[in-house]
């Protein structure tokens, strides 16, 4: 084989495709706005993907059946565009007539009469002879080589059953060799896994001696469909990867040498694929990945051959010795040159700029400053190359001209996104008008101005990078743009800024980020924020606009933070992986990799803005920086603890009283014995089931709002503080002299709970509502019988049956379930022998396990549960839920999983501090209507905090109520009424998610209905499990079209209709305080799914 240097040696290359939904736009829409012909030229190749060539040979092993079949539309795995050589390849999935092949399809922009294609299988392995096209001959022992049909186009087609992992080929024509970038044209017919991907990868970058910038951007070529086709897991690896080589993480320079023109191609080769991949990728975080390895990547192209000779012809025309060549001795000059003929990387850009500074002023000093400036180059970095750099240039100032010349040839290879390269590469593919406006903001660029006029010329630029066949250059110009508009905000005086400004620049950032981003989300959040600009919400900066703004920036930083963990989740694992296996990585540089790839985004700022913003919200409110959810029993003293979470101190004891400031509370975590208080930044509502387990426990829990107030509590740790509410509902700290054991020993006091004994139901499996009563079934099933009866006209009751006490007991001793009941015996024992350890026992998750999916319905279950059901209206017919059903298997589930939630961690954790044995502690369950909720609401009748009756207050959230009752993070609605009074607003819902039954689907609920909570002495709130079938649905609120933040008028009446519901409520259970859960409709109609007697405390 005849292959030029370029081939990759290995043969060994991965790069499946993903199925690609590419963005087509409409040609004469686009040259109506502007757009060049010339940059629609991609119209040559096949607009649709997976539409077959014309012409194509296809040649198949298996025989077409007689007998026609249904036909079934081909699917495209992978589309790949390689724009250097002309090159457009599919691989298609086709099933004909009931047989499956799989197919590459190669086509070609050009005739090539005279182009072969020199291909093989897997690892250059000889391809079976019955796929091999008419016109095929073999060469050598590894490979065939197959003439283009018609010169363009050509269809390679493999049985389903013999089918290769790849094929790999090259193209030959005459005696010419052309590949992909350096590396062979790869199309992947099984798509590697992530972990191959990445195993690949580490072993090249750990493993490899001869390795240097150009094998790795063959690499990258080679492996960036394989990337694509693992998902955002994969991307984010390339990403990875990338960054680290361009942050010289990764080596440049290992035994390995390169002409200044092979770097040139790839590196032009590598940035078009990401442009297209950006554009085409499946899958958001797939396409943002593309677009930010592309900002890291060099350009490419330019004349290589005139790096190398560029800086030759300069020494030779002005005297500079070279080689044996007599003349000016410059040490510097010839061992640049040296570099820059065998190893030119995007380095040389930066030596060059720095060059020129010391030509300018004949300072040394000034060459360092530009080195460490533009590029962080040290001496010693310039004396550790393969080629050392260690000589002093001679001050020559005649070669400044030359030299200035020269640093634009190497910013025509090196540059990538570099804002006036990018848009010197890129005008002459734009329209007159959107050129000259780019480059009038560039002569003005540091007006105040230029923010807004670069997000409109973002927007305009859009139709060109994304228009198919765009030049990479429209899209560099885009993210120099972007990378632009981020500086202009960052050097922006927020200190100086009115809170109509701040909100302005807020609002510029979001819609910056809507350029290339595609989130949703922040889309939604920007909509809202323009609502408030425009007028929406009452008077601007009075109370109510302000609670609405205080929303609208809740929820604005709960959607970022998501966006942001998302790449920082899918980066740091990465990063790490890298840190681990290659030696040139510095372990602590890459501690924080996904943080700061976070903090590069241009959206970021928006972070800081909403923490200017923030204070000002607040004072125009009228709330303090403190939101106390539970006051405790009185001053809590203990030693002042700080950590990220509670999640990692489940299942301590603290002799000594511990005072936790907390980073998240996610409202899953059980507050450990001897926690006196915990005060956290996470928003946390005052009915969630932490907020009652932390009063339950008399444990101090509050949220600081303000950062810096916060941090100067995080200064005190391993400090003694005491901590008081003041009358305003600000939390105090002073310093305790001494830690007092068992002056408010916070959770480590909790009362010990005795629990009832259940009464025997007479072996009925099921209990129709009219049959609840008191030892059969907890105090949801119970109080829900006696509510029907009470509730005020026009307010309904969810349908409603139960399995009740004891129903899990006889499951579980039932013949069919011997063998689980033998394990999960040996589980318990195994619980109880760890009971005395600090953490949580391992056991518990095997017995959740057994229960959950092991346990089976004994006969006559299913029947029972089927027909109460059907009778109550909960399912349409008993046959529903018939043995082996669907539906029963779906209601199965759900049930046992709420047995398995007895042993959840916080549940049995709860159990132990309250001196509950686990065999005293039952479960029944509550199977019930799940009423689709517009509004999901929690009323308490009584001051949760106070205790004081006759003053109620309320929370109210979007959607459905675990969103509100299990802490999802962000802000409820909330309010207060007074008997009598009008319902004050406190705060406006900012949640980012809402949970939602899908319409149209009859959605049932398995509660959990113990007989181990809301006890006088102990509420025992989401401790088990309530599970929905089929699941509810996850979906981010639009609030900028909620009328609950926008209509006042429908707002105020909806909440005092809930404070009448609360005060009715109470009084059919004889004036005792309740705890009540419901929803509103989105016809109007209320529900109350469940009430109970509040405990106070």
């Amino acid at each position: 084989m005849q292959c030029n240097a370029l081939l990759s040696s290995s043969r060994a290359c991965v790069a499946p495709g993903a199925v690609i939904g590419a963005r087509r736009h409409n040609v004469a829409s686009l040259t109506r706005a502007g757009m060049p012909q010339r940059l629609l030229g991609a119209s040559r190749r096949t607009s649709d993907p997976s539409r077959r060539s014309s012409g194509a040979l296809a040649v198949r092993a298996v025989a077409a059946p007689p007998a026609p079949v249904e036909a079934v539309p081909d699917k495209v795995l992978s589309t790949s565009r390689y724009d250097d050589q002309g090159i457009t390849m599919n691989v298609v999935k086709r099933t004909q007539q009931g047989a499956v092949t799989y197919n590459v399809e190669v086509a070609s922009d050009n005739q090539r009469p005279d182009c072969v294609l020199h291909w093989a299988v897997n690892d250059w392995a000889l391809p079976a002879q019955d796929c091999w096209p008419q016109g095929t001959n073999q060469a050598g022992d590894k490979a065939v080589q197959t003439p283009l049909r018609d010169g363009r186009h050509l269809t390679l087609t493999f049985p389903e059953a013999g089918c290769p992992q790849r094929i790999v080929f090259v193209l030959k024509e005459g005696e010419k060799w052309y590949n992909s970038g350096g590396g062979d044209f790869v199309a992947h017919l099984k798509p590697p896994g992530v972990e191959e991907v990445m195993d690949k990868v580490l072993d090249a970058e750990a493993n490899n001696t001869h390795w240097s910038l150009f094998n790795r951007f063959v690499m990258a070529a080679q492996m960036l469909d394989a990337a694509d086709a693992a998902g955002a897991t994969g991307m984010g690896f390339f990403f990875t990867w990338m960054r680290l080589s361009t942050l010289r993480q990764l080596d440049w320079y290992r035994n390995s040498n390169y002409q200044s023109k092979d770097i040139a191609h790839v590196q032009k080769h590598l940035a078009e694929r990401m442009a297209y991949k950006s554009r085409t990728a499946d899958e958001p975080l797939c396409r943002l990945f593309a677009r930010l390895t592309l900002a890291g990547l060099p350009r490419g192209g330019g004349n290589g051959d005139d790096i190398r000779m560029g800086i030759l012809n300069i020494m030779r025309a002005n005297g500079i010795r070279e080689g044996h060549r007599p003349g000016i001795e410059d040490q510097f000059l010839e061992q640049w040159h040296q570099k820059l003929h065998t190893n030119t990387t995007p380095e040389d850009v930066h030596i060059c700029e720095a060059y020129l500074a010391f030509l300018s002023s004949g300072n040394m000093d000034d060459f360092w400053r530009v080195a460490w400036e533009r590029g962080q180059l040290t001496p010693e970095r310039l004396a550790g190359m393969d080629h050392p750099i260690t000589g002093r240039p001679v001050h020559l100032p005649h070669l400044y001209d030359p030299f200035q010349h020269y640093l634009w040839i190497l910013k025509t290879t090196h540059s990538g996104a570099d804002l006036d390269t990018s848009y010197t590469m890129a005008q002459g593919l734009l329209d007159g008008d959107l050129s000259w406006n780019i480059g009038d903001m560039l002569k003005n660029r540091n007006e105040w101005w230029v923010p807004g006029k670069i997000v409109e010329l973002r927007h305009r630029l859009k139709p060109y990078w994304q228009a198919e066949g765009a030049s990479r250059d429209i899209l560099l110009l885009d993210i120099a743009l972007d990378n632009y508009f981020r500086l202009c905000v960052e050097r922006a005086d927020k200190g100086a800024m009115s809170g109509d400004d701040i909100i302005a620049l807020a609002v510029l950032v979001l819609d910056n980020a809507s350029v290339a981003g595609e989130s949703a989300e922040l889309q939604q959040c920007m909509a809202t924020w323009r609502r408030l600009q425009e007028g929406g919400g009452g008077e601007r900066w009075g109370r109510d606009w302000s609670l609405l703004a205080m929303a609208a920036a809740d929820n604005t930083a709960l959607c970022l933070e998501h966006y942001c963990d998302a790449l920082a989740s899918l980066t740091q694992p990465a990063a790490d992986s890298f840190a681990k296996q290659c030696s040139s990585v510095d372990k602590a540089y890459v501690a924080n990799f996904g943080e700061e790839v976070v903090r590069s985004q241009p959206v970021f700022m928006l972070s800081v803005l909403l923490r200017f913003l923030d204070p000002m919200l607040r004072s125009a409110a009228g709330m303090g920086s403190w939101q106390v959810v539970s006051q405790g029993g009185g001053a809590a003293a203990g030693k002042l603890v700080v950590m990220a979470d509670l999640a990692g101190i489940q299942g301590e004891r603290y002799s000594e009283p511990q005072f936790i400031v907390v980073e998240k509370l996610t409202g899953n975590e059980d507050i450990p014995e001897g926690v006196v208080a915990v005060l956290t930044s996470s928003t946390t509502d005052v009915l969630s089931h932490i907020a009652i387990r932390a009063r339950a426990q008399g444990v101090l829990l509050a949220t600081c709002f303000d950062e810096q107030e916060l941090e100067g509590i995080k200064g005190k740790a391993g400090s003694h503080v005491s901590a008081s509410v003041t009358p305003a509902g600000a939390v105090t700290l002073a310093a305790a002299s001494a830690p007092v054991a068992g002056s408010n020993g916070g959770s480590a006091a909790a009362p010990r709970v005795s629990l009832e004994r259940p009464r025997d139901a007479g072996g009925r499996w099921v209990l129709a509502e009219s049959e609840f009563g008191a030892g059969l079934v907890g105090g949801k099933s119970a109080n829900l019988a006696a509510l029907r009866s009470k509730l005020p006209t026009g307010v309904q009751a969810p349908a409603s049956v139960a399995l009740p006490f004891g129903s899990f007991e006889r499951v579980l001793a039932a013949d069919c379930n011997s063998s689980v009941a033998a394990a999960v015996a040996d589980a318990e024992k195994q619980a109880a022998a760890e009971a005395s350890g600090t953490k949580v026992p391992g056991a518990l998750a095997k017995l959740r396990h057994l229960i959950a999916s092991d346990l089976a319905a004994p006969s006559g279950l299913a029947d029972a549960a089927g027909k109460a059901a059907a009778a109550a209206g909960l399912i349409p017919s008993a046959a529903e839920w018939a043995e082996g059903s669907e539906g029963w298997k779906a209601a199965w589930g759900a049930i046992c999983q709420v047995w398995a939630s007895k042993w959840g961690d916080r549940a049995w954790l709860s159990r132990r501090t309250q001196g509950v044995a686990d065999g005293d502690l039952y479960v029944a369950v509550l199977l019930q209507q799940v009423v689709p909720a517009q509004y999901a609401f929690v009323l308490h009748t009584a001051d949760p905090l106070s205790g004081k009756k006759g003053e109620l207050h309320g929370e109210l959230v979007v959607g459905m109520g675990e969103a509100l009752v299990g802490n999802y993070p962000g802000r409820a609605l909330s309010f207060s009424a007074t008997a009598g009074g009008e319902p004050q607003l406190l705060s406006l819902p900012g949640k980012r998610q809402g949970l939602f039954a899908k319409q149209g689907v009859p959605h049932l609920i398995a509660r959990s209905d113990s007989n181990g909570e809301d006890l006088e002495a102990f509420a025992g709130a989401g401790l088990y499990d309530s599970v929905p079938f089929p699941a509810l649905e996850h979906h981010a609120v639009a609030y900028a079209g909620e009328a609950l933040l926008w209509d006042g008028a429908q707002r105020q009446q909806l909440l005092a209709e809930l404070v009448k519901l609360g005060g009715a409520v109470e009084a059919a259970f004889d004036g005792v305080p309740q705890d009540i859960e419901g929803v509103k409709t989105a016809d109007g109609t209320c529900f109350v799914v469940q009430s109970r007697p509040q405990v106070l405390h």
